[in-house]
């Protein structure tokens, strides 16, 4: 070979190593920004779920002292607020199990102080009982919050998320990780003190049997796993056994690379999904996002709902659906499905309440018409629509409702419901929009 040629391809090789080299540099530092991104939506999660949980614990302090409609009104709205923010971290950051009890409490927290607020608003007083149970809450809310502030000081480095999602790639379990930290968490507090009071989320309604697996058939591991398979969207083979969850929906509990799912040992039907990934950017719009979810309902026949308030934190936006039996939006019976706004992955799936409320329900004709209940309303809320809807009444039973989205004379915009039998004023909500989505309270 010439000596000329020997020089052309010596440069043409150099060049096309340079090229590689600089194709590889970039490729590990995308690798290396997407990592970042990702410890940073942990360690951002854990800090959210660090303050929420010391401002809950603080809140509850002060309401021992408290006994004016006024400050306990300004308490709930505080403990409200907080729990979500709290729920919405939490369910963002590595677990192996699903934290139902965590979960449970923080439901809790903010509606037995705004069932206090309405009693005292309406009249009553503070009873020893009541005293005794905010009492309790404060008690355990102090106690997780010891616990997640730990965590928070052994966690929430740089050195350990980085062994994290190394352990997560190579499907590693650490006996010292947050996720193990934080299952035992939620078995410490499996037996937290019962709250028995006028509330939708008190322990009497929580504990109700589920009606869907009620007369289920009793499935195998392997029936069991199959289902799993389908709402993960993965082969059978990707996924394997990881013990029985309890609790009034018992159900076998299965991991895979990032993704827990449990389903009923009852009726097999899928009880909850999660995966452990930080969406990257928010790519998707809101209407994307509820295609995205309605789809993934359809491939696991659940059909026949209706979407009503979503959520949007960290890049997932949490989406409510609503069961439909005819013209009847059943609040009573709902899924949640997280919808990673970067990719349109299912990154979250919750039916305890569908599966605990859900059964064949045969509607009487209302007593009332719609113009009857109506006349109810406050003259100060102009009516924009309205239709009929299932809600749970504060006594755990299910109430048949027309619910009138309305106006306030401020603009606020308000859901109020009237019982369709007796014209009773069932529920006031108050609608929250922001960037971040719809909620009531």
């Amino acid at each position: 070979m010439k000596k000329r040629n020997v020089i052309r391809l010596a440069s043409f090789l150099t060049a096309a190593l340079l090229v590689l080299g600089g194709v590889l540099i970039k490729s590990e530092q995308k690798n290396k920004r997407y990592e970042l991104e990702i410890q940073n939506g942990y360690s951002r999660n854990l800090d959210d779920f660090n303050t929420a949980m010391n401002n809950i614990s603080t809140t509850l302090n002060k309401a021992r002292f408290v006994t004016t409609p006024k400050q306990i009104s300004s308490i709930a709205a505080k403990l409200l607020t907080e729990a979500e923010i709290s729920k919405a971290a939490l369910s963002q950051l590595p677990s192996s199990q699903e934290l139902t009890s965590l979960n449970k409490f923080l439901s809790q927290v903010g509606n037995y102080a705004m069932s206090l607020s309405k009693n005292l608003i309406s009249g009553g007083e503070i009873s020893q009982a009541d005293s005794e149970n905010i009492v309790k809450l404060s008690d355990t809310a102090n106690k997780i919050s010891e616990l997640v502030t730990d965590a928070h000081i052994t966690y929430n480095n740089v050195d350990y998320w980085a062994k994290e999602l190394d352990n997560q790639l190579t499907d590693l379990v650490d006996d010292n990780s947050l996720a193990v930290y934080m299952n035992d968490m939620e078995d410490e507090f499996e037996d937290y003190p019962t709250l028995i009071y006028d509330g939708p989320y008190s322990d009497h309604i929580l504990e109700k049997e589920p009606e869907m697996i009620k007369q289920a058939e009793a499935v195998s591991e392997n029936q069991a796993l199959r289902a799993a398979a389908k709402i993960a969207q993965c082969d059978t083979a990707d996924l394997k056994p990881d013990g029985v969850s309890l609790g009034k929906i018992p159900a076998f509990r299965f991991i895979g690379d990032g993704v827990t799912v449990t389903v009923s040992k009852n009726g097999g039907f899928p009880v909850y999904l999660r995966r452990e990934k930080n969406a990257v950017d928010s790519i998707l719009n809101y209407e994307q996002a509820i295609d995205k979810a309605a789809r993934f309902l359809e491939r696991i026949d659940m059909s026949g709902f209706a979407e009503t308030y979503y959520f949007e934190n960290n890049g997932v936006c949490v989406i409510n659906f609503a069961y439909l039996d005819g013209q009847t939006i059943c609040y009573t019976d709902l899924v949640k499905v997280g919808v990673a706004m970067d990719t349109g992955e299912i990154m979250l799936y919750e039916a305890s309440g569908y599966l605990t409320n859900h059964k064949d329900r045969a509607f009487q004709t209302p007593v009332y018409t719609v113009e009857q209940a109506e006349e109810i309303l406050s003259e100060n809320v102009t009516v924009n629509h309205s239709s009929l809807a299932l809600i749970p009444s504060k006594a755990g039973e299910d109430v048949r409702c027309y619910e009138f989205a309305c106006t306030a004379e401020n603009g606020q915009e308000i859901l109020i419901y009237i019982n369709t039998a007796t014209l009773d004023e069932e529920e006031v909500l108050i609608l929250l929009k922001s960037d971040g989505g719809i909620l009531v309270k």
